[in-house]
């Protein structure tokens, strides 16, 4: 059984441009119909994260 999917950002989720990839959103999104944690592993700062997650509906989280 899966319980979370953990992903990198920079040229696995979203491109160059920063815009997330349309194939990515609806596995996100079936990810989270399927109440499985999905978690987002970058070092980009809270206000850049902040958007993106707002789009698939994830939450943010600092572990430092």
């Amino acid at each position: 059984m899966i319980k979370l999917v953990a992903s990198d950002l920079d040229g696995t989720i979203i491109d160059k441009s920063g815009s997330i990839y349309e194939t990515n959103l609806k596995a996100i999104n079936d990810i989270n119909k399927k109440n499985i944690d999905f978690v987002i592993c970058t070092g980009k700062t809270y206000p850049i994260i902040k958007g993106l997650c707002s789009k698939f509906n994830a939450s943010y989280r600092n572990f430092w």
